[in-house]
């Protein structure tokens, strides 16, 4: 039935993640965006690389590997979900540079996860690898939270590639855009996002209190960014406090 929900078990950064979704999402939805990726790339007759763009908190890695999934078993052709995590300076080098915010120097460290955080050139670079071959790409491990290069081999015909940051509407970012053949930007309310993002480090051992604190500290200037300033895109998703999805035409 429409209202029933279907449970995927996805590994998410070395955690195993289970993510429900509407059947109705399915049908309606998503299964019908793998079909149109999936003829993008016959017509073009080559890979094909998709943007999975939005805020922390919207549920892009869970999506991207629900995409993955959909299109192996609803297309003909092979697809794959990388995240953009695995482009983060190393543990090493964000606790050994700063850059300079307002008048103040501040840590990397301390803002990681923001796009200072990433390096954009090495992304750069792996994106167009990915237009020219196969390639390794480099995974986020938030066992030992740092990076692990070459960790997963890409050669899928449909790469969806997940990040916040992907459509960000600032130099060097919006480079980025030319290199991607379809595009899909997830919009949340802003509580949903509070929400969603305090469970999570609720999940990962925080009290409820001093995971609000946390989640308004490091994410808020985050997702404002992320929302007020991005590209337009081919396909938006607006999701639902409930976890269900709408096509947002506007």
């Amino acid at each position: 039935m429409d209202d029933e929900k279907i449970i995927y078990n996805f590994n998410v950064n070395s955690f195993n993640i289970k993510a429900e979704y509407y059947n109705r999402d399915i049908n309606d939805i998503f299964i019908p965006l793998v079909r149109r990726l999936d003829k993008i790339r016959q017509n073009s007759g080559r890979r094909i690389i998709v943007y999975l763009a939005g805020p922390c908190g919207s549920g892009k890695t869970t999506i991207s590997l629900l995409l993955e999934s959909l299109a192996l078993a609803n297309t003909g052709s092979s697809a794959q979900a990388v995240g953009i995590d695995g482009f983060h300076f190393c543990t090493e080098y964000l606790n050994s540079h700063y850059l300079y915010k307002n008048g103040n120097k501040i840590l990397m460290r301390d803002i990681k996860g923001s796009a200072e955080t990433y390096d954009f050139e090495k992304l750069h670079n792996k994106i167009i690898g990915l237009k020219h071959g196969d390639i390794y790409w480099p995974f986020y491990d938030r066992n030992i939270h740092d990076v692990v290069e070459g960790a997963t081999f890409v050669n899928g015909q449909i790469i969806i590639i997940e990040g916040n940051w992907l459509l960000l509407n600032e130099p060097p970012w919006r480079e980025l855009v030319k290199l991607c053949d379809y595009s899909i930007f997830i919009e949340a309310a802003w509580k949903t996002l509070i929400s969603r993002l305090t469970d999570r480090k609720i999940m990962g051992g925080l009290n409820a209190e001093t995971a609000k604190k946390f989640v308004m500290r490091s994410d808020v200037d985050n997702i404002k960014r992320i929302l007020n300033r991005r590209l337009e895109c081919d396909f938006k998703l607006q999701m639902q406090e409930n976890g269900s999805f709408a096509i947002n035409n506007s």
